[in-house]
């Protein structure tokens, strides 16, 4: 395993102490799988937006229906 150094903010660090004492793991775990979990969320992210792109240089686009619809689904899922 590769080792990396960090200056953290001291209140950024003491967080995650704190939060890893209380969750039973070590400050350098936790710090593991939040970078996990980011660099995870951010691959999904820039694949979505690279598709959403080439989609739209081949000319396609949703309908004025379609996005009527989403919306629809969207403010009624809100309004709960």
């Amino acid at each position: 395993m590769a080792g990396i150094s960090l200056n953290l903010p001291e209140d950024l660090s003491n967080s995650l102490t704190d939060l890893a004492k209380t969750n039973g793991q070590t400050a350098s775990y936790l710090a593991m799988d939040v970078l996990r979990d980011y660099i995870a969320h951010e691959k999904t992210l820039t694949a979505q937006i690279e598709q959403a792109v080439k989609e739209a240089d081949e000319g396609k686009f949703a309908t004025v229906d379609q996005v009527a619809a989403m919306r629809a689904r969207r403010w009624s899922k809100n309004a709960d």
